[in-house]
């Protein structure tokens, strides 16, 4: 048998993680190389707070992307399930929805954004409901007592992230894929060099994310900072988020008690640890947020960049033997299971998706 993969895939984030695992799961020979540790991920979609969040991110986004969030809420369900049955373990789908508030100071904020709501023709026909007082204790009982309305998005979800990518790449090994951490990637016009040798495989997926930018000039990354917090006394059961003039803050609860909250996006190309103003802003946002995690242990805070393209718009192409797959910004767990789609649809792979050409 050839050492020949039929499939190489640069980059086990996300993105690259799920196609690996797709394609395994159809016979596929599929190998991975991944520049970070097994034991230190660096992809952003270890960082992020995975929110598929299609109609909260509507006014900021292009209207492709809430087309696309749309799917992937459809497609993560079998997603899930499929990789369930590959492995015997859940991973949790929240699926209560997402709230938006703003303090009274700022309920320029929230009124601009329930206008852009009812141009685009969002209501509580599509899940997109204007609450009061009394419905955001009932959704909520232990924010913050001044928040006088909100918007409550019924659809909307999140995903236990960071269990599902090692998931995801236990999976990939179960089926006979090969991941290779510590790996350099470059892709030189017609070759691909690993660890400085060149490479061949059946197709190579470029998935490197930020990684591509010696080759995608275009590429940027944008950085983002989170802070994960602990407190088991606190019950927030979903995303909520909350509008300011200066920043849109999120906290999304995890299993365990722990929180994961952010802020930040700035762009600028530096992993470098979270700064300390970026810290008392996003503390003490949470804090105006929800008092009751005052007493929160802080476990960890972390920066990554985000690969972002034009428009913050994803780009899927197809070459000869290559695929690249970038340029999904903050948006990858709204968008990955609708590319996969688009993959499978307009590249001829098979990925067994429901959602696109099966």
């Amino acid at each position: 048998m050839s050492d020949r993969p039929d499939v190489a895939i640069a980059g086990a984030g996300l993105m690259g993680s799920l196609l690996g695992w797709r394609l395994a799961r159809q016979g596929y020979r599929v190998e991975l190389f991944e520049a970070s540790p097994a034991d230190a991920p660096a992809a952003a979609g270890y960082t992020a707070a995975a929110m598929v969040a299609p109609w909260s991110e509507l006014p900021v986004c292009d209207p492709a992307l809430f087309d696309w969030g749309k799917q992937s809420l459809q497609l993560w369900p079998q997603l899930l399930d499929d990789l369930f049955a590959d492995t015997g373990e859940r991973i949790p789908m929240g699926r209560k929805g997402s709230l938006i508030v703003a303090h009274p100071a700022d309920q320029a904020e929230l009124q601009d954004f329930g206008r852009y709501m009812q141009r685009h023709g969002q209501s509580a026909a599509t899940g997109v409901h204007h609450v009061d007082r009394a419905a955001i204790d009932e959704l909520e009982p232990q924010l913050s007592s001044r928040f006088r309305e909100g918007y409550f998005m019924e659809h909307e979800a999140h995903i236990e992230n960071r269990p599902m990518l090692a998931l995801l790449q236990r999976a990939i090994l179960e089926r006979g894929g090969q991941i290779h951490y510590q790996s350099s990637v470059q892709f030189e016009g017609e070759r691909v060099l690993v660890d400085g040798q060149v490479r061949d495989a059946g197709l190579w997926i470029d998935s490197c994310g930020t990684g591509a930018r010696p080759w995608l000039p275009e590429l940027r990354g944008v950085r983002g900072e989170v802070i994960w917090i602990e407190a088991a006394d606190v019950h927030i059961s979903r995303p909520v988020r909350l509008l300011h003039p200066r920043y849109h803050l999120y906290l999304v609860p995890k299993t365990q008690g722990r929180y994961i909250l952010g802020a930040t996006e700035i762009e600028s190309d530096d992993r470098s640890p979270v700064s300390v103003r970026s810290a008392l802003e996003m503390l003490s946002a949470l804090y105006a947020l929800c008092p009751a995690l005052a007493e929160a242990r802080v476990l960890e805070m972390s920066a990554n960049l985000r690969p972002a393209l034009f428009g913050h718009l994803p780009v899927i192409q197809r070459d000869a033997n290559r695929l690249q797959v970038n340029g999904l910004f903050r948006h990858g767990y709204l968008l990955a299971p609708a590319m996969l789609a688009r993959i499978q649809t307009e590249c001829d792979l098979g990925l067994q998706l429901a959602g696109g050409r099966v």
